[in-house]
Order: C-alpha cells, then sequence, then structure tokens
C-alpha cells in the first residue's frame, strides 16, 4: 500500500476559544474529547470531536489569515453543493471567525488498501461510478474547467526540458522531448459537465467501518470536465500499491466513460501526471507537510512506468 505522509497539526485546543464556545453554541452541546487526525498533507486542523450529548463530528479548518485560506472556502462551497447520496461526508456546517472551520458528519472508517487482490480496489470504483452518476450534470455548473485549471499546472516536462535536474530518471531524461510534446494531448478531450474531484489519493479514500463503502473526501481542487479523467488519476495509485501498469488500467480504464477517448489522450494524461508529479517533488516542502515531496516522487516513478507501458518507447 502507499505510504501516506503525516502533517504537524494543530490540536483541538489550539483552536481559540471564542471559537471553541462559537462551534460548542452551533452544535448545542460541548465538546467533550477530540482526536487528532495525523493522515494527509495539509498542516490545518482535522479532527474527530466527541460531543457531551453522544454524537460526534470531524472539524477542519485553519485560521483566516492562513495562506490556504481560499482552499478551505473552496472545500466548503463544493461539500456544500454535493447532491444527497453522494459517496462523501456531509457537510453540517461552516464556522467564519478568528478561524474558519468546517464541520462535516463523522465517519468512523480507514484508508482503503489499493494493493492487487484487495476488495478496497472495487469499492473504490463502486465510489467513482456513483460519483459519475450523481455529479452529471455539475451542480455547480460555475466551476472552472478541468482544462482551465490543470492544463496549465500540467506542464512540468515543459519546466524540466530547460534545465533537466541531475537526478531524472534515465528513461525520462532519454524521452524528455517525447514527453514535453505529449504532456498535452489529454486536453482536446477533457470537456464534459461532470465534477470532478481529481486529487483521488489514498489519503482521500476513507473505507467505512459498518459496510465498507468508499467515502470521497476534500472536495478543494473540484472542476468540471470529462469523467475518465477522474479513473485515470487513479492509475499511478494502483501502481504505486503494487499493480501491474497493465493490471491497473484493465481495473481502472473501464466503462462507458472511456467511449470515444483515443489511447493517445490518455498516454498524454499519465505524461502530465508524471510531469507534474516529478516537477512538484523538487520544490521546498510546504511547513508542516512532512513527505509530501517523497510521496509526489514515489508517484511519479509511477506514472513513468504505466507510460512506459503505454508508448513501449
Amino acid at each position: 500500500m502507499t505510504d501516506v505522509a503525516y502533517s504537524v497539526r494543530p490540536g483541538w485546543g489550539g483552536v481559540p476559544f471564542v471559537v471553541q464556545i462559537v462551534l460548542e453554541q452551533r452544535l448545542g452541546t460541548q465538546v467533550a474529547n477530540a482526536e487528532s487526525q495525523t493522515s494527509g498533507f495539509a498542516a490545518g486542523l482535522a479532527s474527530r470531536l466527541e460531543l457531551a450529548d453522544g454524537g460526534r463530528v470531524f472539524v477542519k479548518g485553519v485560521p483566516a489569515s492562513h495562506p490556504l485560506i481560499r482552499n478551505y472556502h473552496a472545500e466548503a462551497y463544493v461539500s456544500g453543493a454535493l447532491p444527497e447520496g453522494t459517496p462523501a461526508p456531509l457537510l453540517l456546517g461552516t464556522i467564519d471567525d478568528e478561524w474558519f472551520l468546517l464541520v462535516f458528519e463523522d465517519i468512523d472508517g480507514r484508508q482503503p488498501d489499493l494493493r492487487p487482490e484487495s476488495l478496497d480496489v472495487a469499492e473504490v470504483l463502486d465510489s467513482v461510478d456513483a460519483m459519475r452518476s450523481m455529479l452529471t450534470p455539475c451542480p455547480l455548473p460555475g466551476l472552472p474547467t478541468v482544462d482551465a485549471v490543470y492544463g496549465p499546472r500540467l506542464s512540468g516536462w515543459s519546466y524540466l526540458y530547460g534545465r533537466p535536474p541531475h537526478d531524472l530518471d534515465p528513461w525520462a531524461r532519454h524521452n524528455l522531448d517525447k514527453l514535453v510534446a505529449m504532456e498535452s494531448a489529454w486536453r482536446p478531450w477533457a470537456g464534459g459537465d461532470t465534477m470532478l474531484h481529481m486529487d483521488l489519493r489514498p489519503d482521500n479514500l476513507l473505507c467505512r467501518s459498518d459496510d465498507g463503502r468508499v467515502m470521497v473526501v476534500d472536495w478543494a481542487q473540484a472542476v468540471r470536465g470529462a469523467p475518465w479523467l477522474e479513473l485515470a488519476n487513479l492509475v499511478p495509485h494502483l501502481i504505486a500499491a503494487g499493480h501491474s501498469p497493465a493490471d491497473a488500467e484493465r481495473a481502472v480504464l473501464r466503462g462507458s466513460a472511456m467511449d470515444g477517448v483515443p489511447a493517445w489522450a490518455v498516454t498524454g494524461f499519465a505524461a502530465g501526471i508524471a510531469g507534474y508529479l516529478a516537477a512538484a517533488s523538487r520544490q521546498p516542502a510546504p511547513p508542516g507537510a512532512y513527505g509530501l515531496r517523497a510521496f509526489q516522487a514515489t508517484t511519479a516513478s509511477a506514472a513513468l512506468a504505466w507510460i512506459a507501458h503505454r508508448t513501449r518507447w
């Protein structure tokens, strides 16, 4: 299973007392116990709160002056628009004060096991299929398109081409000009009217303890586009978890979402993912996000293995 880093997060006790009081007033009860969650890469608050009336909620957030505050506002905007039944935690409300907090239903669960033979892989795909059905048409038509947001981002090979790093993967170095040419090939096939999560990685998935259903969390990067991109996003993570590229493709790239999508567009998206991760993994890590760059480097290597399988370069 892919290793996931752990962030240094503030605990519930680090939230200003006045903000704690506002939350308790909203909930109509006091917080009896708080359990800080460590998985993931963001350094914001992420705590499961046990309430005095026996209930539980999950709260995440950052100070109002935090550089990532816009991401939390975006997540609240998207989460509040998800239709009932979407495999995602229900947003119960927000607190906008000295801190911005999102209050979700608490889900008892674990990260899914993406290794070969794991039953969790089928559960992940079932949830992705459900998302496609429930989020088409996009419930927020004003969302930016995947091409507008991710087209410029997935250009890492062009960035690295001018000065290839000394530790660049030898296969990537040898084929760098081809990767530059290929990394935008997905864009003409990105249009669509499905809300896409676009960050389906292990720490954004939660396998419920009671029924095994996989819930998708952290919707801050949501965009509007073609549903096949959501499936293709999963392939490098399956490879990193031990699947061969061929097996990962067979498991994921299936169904009507792939109808009419040419093979070269999928290869181009793989190149875009690999280039983005190869470039990002060489940047300084954000404060508190220990292990993020190593995670990106590992996933970039998996994406390169996928491209090599598809191209036979």
